[in-house]
Parts: structure tokens; sequence; C-alpha cells
């Protein structure tokens, strides 16, 4: 017979372990259930070794508008209000304050800077300041050490700096889930989704050889999401692109976070300059891109699975073109991550190119690459629009059903990505959703 259950969360990442810790917590549901590949939480994208650790707020990262960027910074608090009641030990393992800044360097980089300083900006991050090379050497002396005093330099600092661990804060939410009193809260690992079947009166999670049954299924498998929504027929106008991540080490050489301009509407990160919450005797360079044609990155099995989510058609194809070829800033970034991976003259291309930008003194010597670290980031094609779905997307199914694909900031917008889902899952299914509780505990909410 089929376990049932109100509520099935398939996919134990950071999205998934925030729902289950939200539905759980502010609704009155009877019962759910989180089913997760691996043997363990966020093990995937969410992992410390597979993203850059930061909590974003939407101050340094130039290619937001305002409007994204005030929903960045919403978000980014509620992930602090969560973290500020945890143990203090259990707070040090999730999240960790560290200084933060976006670099510009040269007369285009430093004209973004003054030009993002706006007075919507102001308004919106009252503590940013913005500071030359003299305050920049005072507060990351390697970033000016060494450098040509002909090159012009200009930060946006922020006094948001956050490094997180999300794989541990995913274990925080899904503790707080499992603590709650009144509801069934059950977690399987080391279960692989084999389908989903639906329905109008339920829908069916069939994983090992069991039938799960739930009201409602809400799939936050990373890049999974899209997988399954093609075998059950959703999203034929949508193709994901899958883009890994590569990161090289060197000895600490950086107090914080410095991040690079970034272009609006390219898909990929500007490299930066990281702490490591796991490691403080290091510094993380990176990312890097490659076209990883599979959907988990250390896994080859995944190729074929990655083959199922690209509409191989004409629309597909030329949408690719458009995207991909299409825009010089986004051939020179392919162009040059293509020559960082060639053995031997990669690591000096990237050393000059990239990392030399924020730490002009930093030798060959001094950097290594970060074997097994990285992962990967789905840029979802929308063949109707020939265009990039830029942030989080939402796939919804006919009958109580949810796909999430969250590509960066996702993380960072855990809570709010669980707060909506919540909601219309609570609106569906005749739940109360208790709204005071939930401002008291991580803020406003906006309906």
């Amino acid at each position: 017979m089929a376990k049932e259950y109100d509520v099935i969360i398939v996919g134990g990442g950071i999205i998934g372990s925030a729902l289950l810790y939200t539905i759980s917590t502010y609704t009155d549901l009877k019962s759910i259930l989180l089913i997760e590949k691996y043997g363990d939480l966020s093990q995937l994208n969410s992992n410390s070794t597979s993203n850059s650790q930061t909590l974003h707020w939407g101050d340094v990262e130039t290619n937001y508008s305002i409007d994204k960027a005030k929903k960045t910074k919403e978000a980014s608090e509620r992930v602090l209000r969560f973290t500020s009641k945890l143990p203090a030990a259990e707070r040090k393992a999730d999240i960790r304050e560290c200084q933060k800044m976006v670099l510009g360097v040269g007369d285009n980089e430093v004209d973004i800077i003054e030009s993002i300083f706006s007075p919507k900006f102001r308004e919106l991050f009252p503590g940013a300041k913005k500071i030359g090379s003299g305050e920049i050497a005072k507060i990351e002396p390697n970033v000016v050490k060494g450098r040509n005093p002909k090159d012009k330099l200009m930060a946006i600092l922020s006094d948001a700096g956050y490094m997180v661990n999300f794989n541990a804060l995913a274990h925080s939410l899904v503790t707080k889930a499992l603590n709650k009193k009144g509801a069934k809260v059950d977690v399987l690992f080391d279960t692989e989704v084999d389908r989903i079947d639906e329905r109008e009166s339920d829908n069916s999670v069939f994983a090992k050889g069991v039938e799960y049954k739930a009201k409602f299924v809400d799939v936050a498998a990373g890049t999974y999401s899209l997988y399954f929504a093609k075998t059950m027929g959703y999203a034929s106008n949508l193709s994901s692109f899958s883009v890994g991540g590569n990161f090289y080490y060197s000895h600490k050489v950086l107090n914080g976070k410095v991040y690079r301009v970034q272009i609006g509407g390219i898909p990929f990160a500007a490299v930066h300059g990281d702490p490591d919450i796991t490691n403080p005797n290091i510094t993380r360079f990176g990312p890097t891109v490659s076209l990883a044609m599979r959907l988990e990155r250390y896994e080859p099995g995944t190729r074929m699975d990655y083959f199922k989510t690209v509409e191989f058609d004409t629309a597909t194809m030329s949408s690719i073109r458009k995207i991909f070829l299409g825009d010089k800033d986004v051939r020179r970034i392919l162009k040059n991550n293509m020559l960082y991976m060639l053995p031997g003259v990669g690591k000096k291309l990237f050393l000059k190119k990239e990392v030399q930008t924020i730490v002009p003194s930093l030798k060959d010597r001094d950097l290594h690459f970060a074997k097994g670290i990285g992962g990967i980031r789905p840029q979802i094609i929308d063949e109707k629009k020939k265009a990039l779905v830029l942030g989080e997307s939402k796939i919804p199914g006919k009958h109580n059903l949810i796909f999430n694909i969250t590509p960066s900031p996702g993380a960072t917008s855990c809570l709010s990505i669980a707060l909506e889902d919540a909601m219309h899952i609570a609106d569906v299914l005749d739940l109360k959703f208790d709204r005071e509780a939930y401002e008291k505990a991580l803020g406003p909410v906006h309906k």
C-alpha cells in the first residue's frame, strides 16, 4: 500500500530544506515527507565546496536592478533572522560576518561603480560606502600591493558581508522541522525518485519500489527539477544549459570577499576572491566557466538525463546561437574560459587575466587548482523568447505540483522561495498559515 502524506518534497538541498522547515513550522499540515537521493542533505550545489558561500545582499552585485537588489536584500534578511536565533556554535557553523566589496579597475569599471552608487542605491543600502584606492589599501592591502600606480580603482564597501555554509544551514532548517510537535515530519535519504505520477485527487512519487502519495508535491531537485518536469510533459519551450564552475585556491591573501564588476544579462559570474567558511587559511578564486554536459558535476551517469532536458529542435539551437554567440561579452568569456582549461598554460592565463586583477602580487606558485571543487548552475533557455531565464524559475503543474529551478542566487533566496511555495500550498490544501508567527520570526510577508 502507498504511504500517504499531505506534502512531499523531492530534493534535500537548501531549497527543499527551507520548504520543509517553513511549511512544517508555520502551517497546520499533518504530515510531510522529504525525499533525498543522497545520504545527507545538500550534497550538490548547496554544498560548501560547490558555491561561493555568499549571502547575496544586492549591494555588490552590479548586474542587479534596484528592484532585484531590494528583493535579494529582503531574502538575505530572512536568513539572518533565522540564524540569529540558533545556538552560538551552530550559528558560527552556518554563517559568519566577513568583509565584502565590489572592485572596479580601470576607467570603464570605475564609471560603472559611480553610476551604481546612485541616490536610490544609497537609500536602499545606507551603510554601503564608495571608497578609493587609499581606503582599499587599508582594508584589503593585497588588492593594491604591486599594482600599477596608474590603475584607477574604486570600490563599494558593504556593511553586510556574510559567508554561509549552506550545507550546515540546511541541517539547521531540517533539525527545526523534525522537532516540530503535532506534525509527522519524515526524511528519507539514499532514496532516488524514479518517477512522479500526477492525478487530480493526489500525486504519487515512486522511489526504490515504494509508492508515496501526497496531496501536493514540490520538486526542489536543482538541475533535476526540469528533468522531472519534461518527463511529465511540461516545459517543452525550455531547455537546460548546464554551466560548471571551477575554483583555484591560494594561501590567505584577502581579508574578505572581493567581487568584480558584473555585466548585466551575462549568465556567468565574474571571477571573485572569497574566504572559505570551512578553512580560514585559504582564499578561493573563481568560478571559471565550463560547459558541463550532465546534470550533476561529478556524476557521468547523469549525462543522458541532461540530454533529456534539452530540446534539440531548430528553435532551441537558434536560441543557443543567439545567446551564447550573438553577444561579444559572452563570446569573450567563453573563449577565455576554454583557454583556462588548457593543461599547463590554463592556470597562467587565469592568473594573469582574472586573479591578478584582484591580487596583482599573486604568483603562479601561489595558486593551485581545487580538484573536485565546484558545482553546476542550470541556465534555463526559453526558446520562444530566445533568451535566458535569469534567476529562479518555477514551473507549475496542473494538479498540486510545482517544479523549482533555482540558479544563483537561489541559496540566498531559500527562505523566500519556501515562503512563496508554503503559502501557495496552504491555499491549495486549505491549511492555516500562521502569518503573525512567521513575521515575528523571519520578517514581513507580502501577499
